[in-house]
């Protein structure tokens, strides 16, 4: 069951699980920086945590290679700021 508030159950990922991000929306994946996912939502995303000197914004579209999936265009849905250096974002998987 969903949490209160919340549309769709999420789900802790593996220990220790990031995903890496391209900029780039096209032409071979090489990614820029890698992010700590702290949840998984079954419907089509997760949050990540990284520092804010990674220059994500919200509006942000990207592409996502999270374990051993192929890489997905992403968008960053939404932020909230933990420290003065460190970020969660949520992510909404485009395809």
């Amino acid at each position: 069951m969903a949490e209160p508030g919340r549309k769709y159950m999420r789900v802790a990922p593996d220990s220790n699980e990031y995903v890496q991000i391209d900029f780039k929306t096209e032409g071979d994946f090489s990614f820029d920086y890698a992010a700590l996912v702290v949840e998984e939502s079954p419907m089509g995303g997760c949050s990540i945590v990284c520092l804010k000197s990674f220059g994500i914004k919200v509006g942000l579209v990207c592409r996502l290679k999270l374990g051993h999936m192929a890489p997905l265009l992403s968008e960053v849905v939404w932020k909230s700021e933990l420290d003065d250096q460190v970020t969660k974002y949520g992510i909404k998987f485009l395809e």
